[in-house]
């Protein structure tokens, strides 16, 4: 018991010695994993579109700072004998819960929108719907989730300062919350 007290002592006491800022590397694989769980959807809009969005493709944009989720996409029309097949790529920023302590998309744009085979008369309505359920679906959506080590170490809590898009994943900067 004396050994784990002066170690305490002993860890409380270095905590200023602890660096005031760390980082945490969240790994495309991790990123690709909850956009794979999250597009996997299909929406009914409007109660006469059927929206089915599958296999989101991750693209980390450097240069942009932003995330990019290219996907398959099907929309399906009451009046029409076969759906309208196609693909759409959206972007967001980043973002940070803090209740949730989950990193965000936020700031949805949709990048391209490519259908086969769309009515022109109908282009304009689904254009406006499919930027309708990529701002749902992607708007302050939840890409990892940082655990209790990340955010606390050394007897220290570590904030959120900001997010740098990696080529390979997306670094999360913290700082101490006591600086």
């Amino acid at each position: 018991m004396a050994l784990v007290l002066a170690w305490i002592i002993a860890v409380q006491g270095c905590a200023p010695l602890q660096p005031r800022e760390r980082e945490v590397v969240i790994p495309a694989a991790r990123i690709s994993d909850a956009l794979a769980k999250r597009f996997s959807v299909e929406k009914k809009w409007l109660d006469t579109f059927s929206v089915k969005v599958d296999r989101p493709k991750l693209t980390l944009n450097t240069a942009a700072q932003r995330v990019r989720a290219d996907f398959e996409l099907s929309i399906v029309h009451p009046l029409s004998s076969r759906p309208y097949l196609g693909k759409a790529g959206l972007s967001g920023g980043l973002g940070f819960d803090d209740a949730s302590h989950s990193v965000m998309l936020v700031d949805p744009k949709i990048e391209t929108l490519q259908l086969d085979t769309m009515p022109p008369v109908l282009g304009d309505l689904v254009a406006r719907l499919t930027s309708a359920v990529a701002t749902e679906l992607v708007s302050r959506l939840p890409i990892a989730t940082l655990r209790d080590k990340d955010l606390a170490a050394f007897g220290r809590q570590y904030g959120v300062i900001g997010f740098e898009v990696l080529e390979d994943g997306v670094r999360v900067m913290l700082r101490a919350k006591d600086s």
